[in-house]
C-alpha cells in the first residue's frame, strides 16, 4: 500500500500524461477517494461494476453525491468518515446477504438480486438494462426502469 501524498503524485502524473499525449485510461479501484480524485481532474466519469457487470454510469460527483443503483449505495456508504458527527449521522446500506455470488455462476436477472434489500421478484428473472435516468447519469436497476 503506498501512502496518500505518492498516490496523488502518481494520479497526477498519469493526468498530465493524459494531456500531453491525448491518451485515455480506464482506472480500475476500489478506492471511491482515487476514483473520485481521478474522474474529477480528468474530466471523466465514474462506471461501478458488480460482477462484471456495468451498474452505474455518471460524472464523479454525481455518482458520489447522488447514487442510484443499490450497489453503488451501499460502497458508498461503507466509505469511512473521519468526522464523528457525519458518522453518526450516516445510515449504512443493510444487504439481504453478505455472501457475494461466483461470477463463474452468477445469478441469473440482476446479478445483485441476493445481496439487494429492494429486491422485486423481477431483479431475479430479468437482467436490468443500462439506461439514462437523467442527463449523463445511467443506471442499471429494476427500480428505475418505470
Amino acid at each position: 500500500m503506498i501512502d496518500v501524498s505518492l498516490r496523488i503524485g502518481i494520479l497526477d502524473l498519469l493526468l498530465k500524461l493524459k494531456e500531453e499525449v491525448g491518451t485515455s485510461y480506464l482506472f480500475i479501484t476500489h478506492d471511491f477517494g482515487a476514483a473520485r480524485y481521478f474522474s474529477a481532474k480528468g474530466g471523466g466519469s465514474i462506471a461501478v461494476m458488480y460482477l462484471g457487470k456495468i451498474v452505474e454510469v455518471a460524472a464523479a460527483e454525481e455518482v458520489i453525491q447522488n447514487p442510484l443503483h443499490p450497489y453503488t449505495k451501499a460502497l458508498i456508504s461503507s466509505v469511512p468518515v473521519a468526522d464523528p458527527e457525519l458518522s453518526r449521522k450516516r445510515k449504512p446500506l443493510k444487504l439481504k446477504s453478505l455472501d457475494i455470488p461466483s461470477p463463474l455462476n452468477p445469478p441469473s436477472g440482476c446479478k445483485f438480486h441476493t445481496r439487494c434489500p429492494y429486491s422485486k421478484d423481477i431483479c431475479s428473472k430479468v437482467e436490468p438494462e443500462l439506461k439514462e435516468v437523467s442527463p449523463g447519469h445511467y443506471v442499471a436497476c429494476h427500480l428505475y426502469q418505470g
